[in-house]
């Protein structure tokens, strides 16, 4: 066994896996997604016949997420590789934030991309990458206010900047599994404007996204 050493970064998002071999391979994984949502909210002089305050407020809560990539890596030399993915994911994971009076349920329905991918050989069937890209996350917010409608919907689509690090164990010359860890931070975006008070005040909203997948892969 002829034993290898990896350093890595990396740039797209889904599962992916080793490169001892040149070439194209699809991938299928299911993960764990933990969802976080952050308000930081200021009512100002805005009058309400409930007591109404501001304030942050954070939420996290975990879904499953079910993942497809197709990517292609080759070796720079016998111990480090590179490669592209381009993934898709299907998530289940979702909020709910309740700051003072305001209630706003997040609902994270897909996210999508591409990445760079770059490990290092281990031995001849272990390998360890890091990868970085770009992720697209698809939700749907919902406002409400725990006295009273109205309730408004809406849904976004923002783009961010995902990374992680993964570990690959070939099976034999085709098939190999991994294990891979994902994050998202600090994804900004506009929410539903308040319609309580006809302040149509925006609140500065965040999301964060982590991720532990488990999956398998197959090289042509």
């Amino acid at each position: 066994m002829i034993k290898k050493i990896y350093l890595l970064p990396s740039i797209l998002i889904l599962s992916a896996g080793t490169a001892q071999a040149d070439g194209l391979y699809i991938s299928g994984k299911v993960g764990a997604s933990t969802l976080g949502h952050t308000i930081e909210r200021n009512i100002g002089t805005t009058t309400l016949p409930v007591q109404d305050t501001s304030g942050v407020s954070s939420v996290t809560e975990t879904g499953v997420s079910l993942g497809i990539g197709v990517g292609y890596t080759f070796d720079i030399n016998e111990m480090l590789f590179v490669g592209g993915e381009a993934f898709y994911n299907y998530e289940n994971a979702s909020t709910r934030n309740i700051n003072s009076v305001l209630v706003t349920d997040i609902d994270l329905e897909h996210t999508y991309g591409g990445r760079f991918i770059a490990g290092a050989h281990v031995t001849d069937k272990f390998s360890l990458y890091a990868h970085a890209g770009a992720t697209v996350l698809d939700f749907d917010i919902n406002n409400s206010y725990t006295f009273a409608p109205p309730v408004r919907e809406a849904s976004s689509h923002e783009v961010a900047f995902s990374y992680g690090l993964g570990a690959d164990y070939k099976l034999d010359d085709n098939v190999s599994v991994f294990a891979e860890f994902t994050q998202i931070k600090d994804v900004g975006f506009t929410p539903i404007p308040e319609v309580a008070g006809g302040t149509g005040r925006i609140n500065p909203n965040d999301l964060d996204l982590g991720r532990i997948s488990l999956g398998v892969k197959y090289s042509f």
